[in-house]
C-alpha cells in the first residue's frame, strides 16, 4: 500500500511540475520560472569555483594576431600557387590540373574558415581557431602533393 500511495505521489508530482504554464519572453520561448540564488549565496561561493568550466580569455588582440599570422602564412602559399599555376600551363607541366584544382579548392575553404574568426566569440574561438588551422595545414598538404616529383 506505500508502494502505491508514493507511486501515486510522485505521479501527481511530476504531472503537477510537467503540466503547469511556463511564460516565455522574447528569447523565443525560454522559460523564467526558474529561481535565482539570493545575492548573499552568490556572494559567499568562492570566485576559484567560477573558473572551472570557463575558457580561457579570449581577447581581441588574440583574434587580431592569429589572423595576422594566417595571412602572413598565406601571403606564402599564394605564392607558391602561382608558381604551380605557372607549372601547369607551361608545356609538358608536371602538375596537373586535377592537383591545382585540389589547391584552389583547399585555398577557398581557408578563406571561408578564416571568415569566420571575425565573428568567434569566446565560447567558440578554440574550435573557429582549430578549424582555420586545420584548413590551413589541408591546403599546405594540397600543395605538397601538387608539387612535381
Amino acid at each position: 500500500m506505500r508502494r502505491f500511495a508514493f507511486a501515486a505521489a510522485t505521479f501527481v508530482l511530476i504531472a503537477t511540475l510537467g503540466c503547469r504554464k511556463q511564460r516565455s519572453n522574447e528569447t523565443g520561448g525560454v522559460s523564467d520560472t526558474a529561481t535565482t540564488p539570493p545575492a548573499a549565496a552568490i556572494a559567499a561561493q568562492p570566485a576559484a569555483a567560477d573558473t572551472a568550466g570557463v575558457p580561457p580569455e579570449f581577447t581581441f588582440d588574440q583574434r587580431q594576431n592569429f589572423v595576422q599570422s594566417i595571412r602572413q602564412q598565406l601571403t606564402d602559399i599564394d605564392r607558391q600557387i602561382k608558381e604551380l599555376s605557372a607549372q601547369a600551363k607551361s608545356r609538358g607541366g608536371a602538375v596537373s590540373d586535377r592537383a591545382l584544382n585540389n589547391v584552389r579548392a583547399a585555398r577557398r575553404t581557408v578563406d571561408r574558415d578564416l571568415s569566420r574568426v571575425n565573428a568567434a566569440t569566446a565560447a567558440n574561438w578554440e574550435q573557429v581557431r582549430q578549424g582555420v588551422t586545420r584548413s590551413v595545414e589541408n591546403l599546405n598538404e594540397a600543395i605538397e602533393v601538387a608539387q612535381p616529383k
